[in-house]
């Protein structure tokens, strides 16, 4: 469903992984290993996030190596949890 909505694979669950973690932010390694895949498959729609607005960069947290990513104050975020209850509805109806 995320390739045909938002034209990449992974983006959704970025995007949901961002809702979710609210100000302390995601690690896109951590993503990946829960979501099964590289972290890589992150590193372009977070770059997309980023250019519009919707995420930034928080870099590393305290003795932590890894980057973390967080999302910005948009009024997006209000709208997009309720899109993302009702897409995992469709999704699961769908399956």
């Amino acid at each position: 469903m995320s390739a045909v909505l938002f034209g990449n694979r992974h983006k959704l669950e970025l995007l949901v992984a961002l809702a979710e973690a609210g100000n302390e932010g995601v690690n896109l390694s951590t993503l990946s290993d829960t979501q099964g895949v590289s972290p890589s498959v992150y590193y372009g729609p977070i770059k997309d996030l980023i250019s519009v607005g919707l995420a930034e960069r928080l870099g590393r947290v305290s003795n932590d190596r890894r980057c973390w990513y967080r999302r910005r104050h948009s009024g997006f975020w209000n709208g997009f949890s309720s899109l993302a209850g009702e897409l995992a509805t469709i999704e699961a109806r769908a399956s």
